[in-house]
């Protein structure tokens, strides 16, 4: 993506990612319900920001950075599109039966042909309830049928407790792009 492109970040929490897009000269806007992840963001990475509220949410804006992170309910949010989504799991934080609204919400969000990345999990949920729920093709396609399947890895070994206490046994991370 050409520098200066904004890139929309749902349910960032304190991400590393947002530092590494903002690295590669992009715009960077999270939003996070947590005020606590969002200050921890720009401590822990050592950057200086500015807190203010604005249209019911409370801002932590980079003075040098390009990244922003939005406070507040994600299905209350809006700006002026984006030109990309990178969705790191949030889809999969997301309770299935809101996930179409989710959905709607962020392609709203989004510019027209907007580049869009997200990473989702797919692992057996028979004895787990989420939070993170799987997430399969079928799913995606529904909502953005021309995401196409990227990449996937097996992350069975970095299995946190909540799915190893499960008997969760096979846990695989996939990447969906825009065509």
């Amino acid at each position: 993506m050409p520098a200066g492109s904004r890139v929309l970040v749902p349910l960032c929490g304190k991400s590393v990612d947002i530092l590494y897009l903002a690295r590669q000269g992009l715009l960077v806007t999270g939003v996070e319900l947590s005020t606590i992840a969002a200050r921890a963001f720009f401590e822990e990475a050592g950057l200086t920001f500015d807190a203010t509220e604005q249209d019911g949410f409370s801002w932590f804006r980079g003075r040098d950075s390009g990244i922003a992170i939005a406070c507040g309910n994600y299905f209350e949010f809006s700006d002026r599109p984006f030109d990309a989504l990178y969705d790191r799991a949030a889809l999969s934080a997301i309770a299935p039966a809101k996930r179409p609204e989710y959905a709607r919400h962020t392609q709203g969000l989004l510019k027209p042909g907007a580049f869009r990345m997200l990473v989702t999990l797919e692992f057996d949920e028979t004895g787990y309830e989420g939070p993170p729920y799987a997430v399969w093709p079928d799913e995606i396609r529904a909502y953005w049928s021309d995401l196409q399947r990227s990449d996937e890895r097996g992350d069975t070994d970095n299995r946190s407790a909540q799915f190893l206490d499960a008997g969760v046994e096979r846990l695989m991370e996939v990447v969906w792009v825009s065509a």
